[in-house]
């Protein structure tokens, strides 16, 4: 008999794609935290946040038939709130909100949640002390989504390259330059702002 204290997500989603109520709540305890975190920074709006962790719960119980065991349970899950997320400003984007289509200095197209500016602290918490933490904090929300999201997904929750690529639907070169062109720029304001990584 499977003992959810100690299951796994490879042993738990079988359970939960059979009905399984346990498995299911267990899924969305361990993993709604660290989700929940995710999609307040993409929408910057916590209320909306909430609405959209509900909702993308939903949509993971529907498609867990969906589910590629080749990749982890949770990149997947990522995946399906990221669109979930991109899905809900869309729908506003109709009915009013301003979210048309954008180009970035690259010539890009940029979806609805790259304009999104986020309030929260660091996600780059791991990568220095106090004093440099607090600076980084303060570049990081003015960075372009683009590049705060593949910043969020590798330094805060701590995903391979290949995890974030198929989180962002996105090819694995495109978010290995995001990744390097987001710690350039980040590194470049930090230094306009004094910072000397010498010090």
């Amino acid at each position: 008999m499977l003992d959810l204290s100690t299951a796994t997500d490879t042993e738990l989603v079988p359970a939960a794609r059979q009905g399984d109520g346990e498995a299911i709540t267990r899924l969305v305890e361990r993993h709604s935290p660290r989700l929940y975190r995710y999609l307040t920074r993409l929408v910057n709006d916590p209320t909306l946040a909430e609405d959209l962790l509900q909702e993308t719960w939903l949509r993971v119980v529907e498609r867990l038939d969906q589910y590629d065991r080749r990749h982890p349970f949770g990149v997947w899950l990522f995946a399906v709130a990221h669109h979930c997320a991109i899905d809900t400003l869309r729908r506003r984007g109709r009915q009013g909100f301003q979210v048309e289509p954008q180009e970035n200095e690259e010539g890009e197209v940029l979806d609805p949640v790259e304009r999104i500016a986020d309030p929260a602290p660091s996600v780059l918490e791991r990568l220095a002390e106090r004093e440099l933490e607090e600076r980084v904090a303060k570049m990081f929300v003015h960075l372009p989504a683009h590049y705060r999201q593949v910043l969020a997904l590798r330094f805060q929750e701590g995903m391979q390259l290949e995890q974030i690529s198929h989180v962002l639907r996105l090819s694995l070169s495109t978010v290995k330059t995001r990744v390097q062109r987001g710690l350039r720029l980040l590194r470049q304001r930090l230094e306009q702002m004094g910072w000397d990584d010498h010090e």
